[in-house]
């Protein structure tokens, strides 16, 4: 996808991130010394389990990491694709009816993924229910409501240069037909 200038990383990748880097560091060191401390008893099953522990808490932890990292936006040939940790939605900006900058409170979470710097999917917030791709639980972010009447959630670092460049390249509506 050709990009014209317009990408904006979701606020939630730097915002805690080095509170997050210090977290995983003392898991890591947490883990590693629960590691030591079993596997140092010669006892094979001790061994496997010391193993286990240590990969489900390192892969829960880079999780942790890499999650909020690859959300982000960006904006090209009347698409904005939302790049998640797997897979990426493309949004046709003819579907699009408005977008507007609003104040946000995710609540009550519906089959979707919410870690810290991660809120990912289906949420019922104070605007109502919506589709969320957001850094954060509260704050400041996007809503762009689509013709469907899905409501639509972004949080990108940069809110009023990704609100122009969508604003900017919306369909016009002229006497109730497309320019």
């Amino acid at each position: 996808m050709k990009n014209n200038g317009v990408d904006c990383r979701v606020a939630g990748d730097l915002r805690g991130r080095k509170t997050r880097a210090a977290a995983v560091a003392l898991l890591a060191l947490l883990i590693t010394y629960y590691s030591y401390s079993v596997a140092s008893v010669p006892n094979p099953a001790r061994w496997l389990l010391s193993a286990l522990v240590f990969l489900v808490t390192s892969s829960f932890a880079a999780l942790l990491w890499l999650m909020p990292a690859r959300l982000a936006y960006s904006l090209a040939d009347g698409v904005l694709e939302l790049k998640m940790l797997a897979g990426a939605r493309r949004v046709r900006l003819e579907n699009v009816m408005a977008v507007e900058e609003v104040d946000y409170a995710l609540g009550r979470r519906n089959g979707s993924a919410a870690l810290p710097g991660y809120y990912v999917g289906r949420f019922q917030s104070n605007l109502g229910k919506l589709t969320a791709y957001a850094g954060g639980p509260a704050g400041k972010g996007l809503l762009l409501a689509l013709r469907s009447g899905e409501l639509i959630l972004l949080t990108p670092q940069d809110r009023q240069r990704l609100l122009k460049a969508v604003k900017n390249r919306l369909p016009r509506v002229k006497n109730g037909e497309k320019k």
